[in-house]
């Protein structure tokens, strides 16, 4: 006898439920995705036991007639695709038709339904099988309740989490389509307790607050964007309110929530340079596109999408988040500080600022000079500080330099107030912005050696160094082969020149075997080695500056792209406006 067998028509239904159905927010997703296709303006979810003991969703959208509510339930019965020529422009959440059969096969599900003034209709289903259908009274809309989870599927039902576990991932759903809908009402409630309850608004701001509060609201940036079809709008976070976590980044497509890895990317390359490693933007994205041009039907939840042209998206992505964060002045005030670090700021005591509006800091080793030509010449690196004063007669200036505090941080002023900058992290963007746009253009300045330098590597070493040799010579080192596991170093990028050439490049070299271990591409390659360079060779803390010196940095850092973060995403400075300063001053 064969070992082949068809399976019965009850069990691949409970196979197909664990394509749709993976835990209780797998169900609040598909049933709100439901009501929003079905015209709600208002979308109620009720939990119980985090979901597992129950879920009930009511909506008040267009309901079914007594004949469409049975059919409902059974699989791939949809309103929503007619023809196979509709599933390359899909428009609704949902097209599957296999939600409510899915979801009736492993538990208990009770739907009330009906459309217009007409008679409601109930359906009862147990396991999959309908129990009954009777006509009741109820509103215009849909209710569905389902009770027992994966009562008849034992083994699943115990891969579920707590309740606290299970109702976050459910919040998590109603929270993304709280956000793609703001003219929409959502309201959950887990027992007693209310989590959601957001009134419709045409305000997608207000919206953000509704769910996530003011103080995250009011301090993000907009986002506006276009490409022929490519629309790319929404709010961003600032470098300097990043997140631990990605809880606060949602991407939506043709107002779909979705997770997808080139979106992921393309947000982690608009920030690169700007945050530390383990910290994320809150993100609110609304990217529209044509239907055609998006595959919907790659996930059988509909997590994930696949667009036809990827990389057009991706960098569409990337640029808008760039010109918000250029465009927008992200500087964050003292305010902005978490309280632990203003704490810190204004726990050091006994130190003084030196005064300098009418006199130059004492000359000291390695100072920057304040005998310098009046403006910089062409293609100077801002490594050379020193010979960079204000010019006489320049355009007036975005801010001005006014104390150095304990050598290590300029206080400045500008046309909102007093501005205190980390010397170091200023300098440090600087150099990488400078550095970088000059290796991107393959331009960088090479400083010669006036004696070449010989460095015996490891074998690891030789190989990334010869993997890598093109990469070197576009960041400007002059580097050649010596004789086994030696290289002979003749000429180094100018940004550099401060900075022992052999170590530099040994660092590097470390950099590049990390980054070939994370597979990274060649731009992730460059601008991580281009980061560990400017870090090298910016001037440190605790470093005396000269008054002229620290208006070219600041002259400088105000010309960069983003001011507000070192290229490894620690901030650069921080603004105490002059309404903070008369407020405490009570002169307002």
């Amino acid at each position: 006898m064969g070992r082949i067998r068809v399976l019965s028509e009850e069990l691949i239904n409970r196979i197909a439920a664990g394509e749709v159905v993976e835990r209780p927010a797998s169900i609040v997703k598909e049933l709100i995705e439901n009501s929003l296709d079905a015209g709600a303006r208002s979308v109620e979810v009720l939990l119980t036991g985090g979901g597992k003991s129950r879920i009930e969703v009511r909506d008040d959208g267009d309901g079914m007639e007594r004949d469409d509510a049975v059919l409902a339930l059974e699989r791939h019965a949809t309103s929503k695709l007619a023809r196979e020529s509709d599933l390359e422009t899909i428009a609704t959440l949902g097209f599957r038709g296999e939600a409510l059969s899915s979801i009736a096969a492993v538990s208990q599900l009770n739907l009330k339904t009906a459309a217009g003034n007409g008679p409601g209709t109930e359906v009862q289903v147990h396991g999959g099988q309908i129990q009954g259908v009777r006509e009741v009274g109820h509103p215009q809309g849909t209710t569905i309740r389902v009770d027992r989870l994966f009562f008849n599927v034992p083994a699943r039902r115990k891969f579920l989490r707590s309740d606290s576990t299970e109702l976050a991932h459910s919040v998590r759903w109603l929270t993304r389509y709280a956000l793609a809908h703001p003219d929409r009402r959502f309201h959950l409630r887990h027992g007693a307790r209310r989590i959601i309850d957001a009134d419709p608004t045409d305000d997608q701001l207000q919206r953000i607050a509704q769910i996530y509060g003011g103080e995250l609201a009011e301090n993000l940036l907009p986002v506006e964007f276009r490409d022929h079809d490519l629309v790319v709008r929404g709010y961003t976070g600032r470098p300097v309110d990043a997140l631990a976590r990605r809880d606060a980044q949602h991407l939506f497509v043709n107002g779909r929530a979705i997770q997808d890895r080139v979106l992921t990317h393309a947000v982690t390359q608009a920030y690169e340079n700007t945050m530390p490693p383990g910290r994320y933007p809150a993100v609110f994205l609304f990217i529209e596109l044509d239907p055609s041009a998006v595959d919907v039907n790659v996930h059988p939840q509909k997590t994930e999408v696949r667009f036809h042209q990827s990389s057009r998206v991706h960098d569409g992505v990337r640029d808008a988040l760039r010109v918000a964060l250029a465009e927008t002045d992200a500087i964050p005030s003292l305010s902005d500080l978490r309280p632990q670090t203003a704490q810190q700021l204004g726990a050091v005591k006994g130190a003084t600022l030196s005064y300098l509006e009418t006199r130059e800091a004492p000359a000291a080793r390695g100072t920057y000079s304040a005998t310098a030509p009046a403006a910089r010449p062409a293609g100077t690196s801002a490594v050379d500080l020193e010979r960079l004063p204000a010019a006489a007669g320049s355009p007036a200036r975005e801010a001005v330099p006014l104390a150095q505090y304990r050598s290590s941080y300029i206080v400045a002023q500008d046309a909102r107030g007093l501005v205190l900058i980390d010397q170091h992290a200023a300098h440090e963007r600087i150099l990488f912005e400078r550095y970088l746009d000059e290796a991107e253009a393959n331009a960088v300045e090479v400083q010669q050696l006036m004696f070449p330098v010989t460095i015996e590597l490891s074998p690891h070493e030789a190989v990334i160094a010869e993997q890598e040799m093109e990469e070197f010579e576009r960041l400007g080192f002059r580097v050649e082969p010596f004789g086994e596991q030696v290289v002979r170093l003749s000429g180094v990028p100018a940004v550099g020149e401060r900075v022992d050439p052999a170590a530099l490049f040994r660092e590097l070299l470390g950099e590049a075997a990390q980054a070939k271990a994370a597979a990274s591409d060649s731009s992730a390659l460059r601008r991580r080695l281009v980061t560990t360079a400017a870090c090298h060779a910016a001037i440190k803390i605790n470093h005396p500056l000269t008054l002229s010196a620290m208006q070219a940095l600041l002259d400088d850092l105000y010309a960069t792209r983003s001011q507000t973060t070192c290229p490894h995403g620690r901030p650069v400075l921080f603004r105490l406006t002059t309404e903070e300063i008369e407020r405490a001053f009570r002169r307002r």
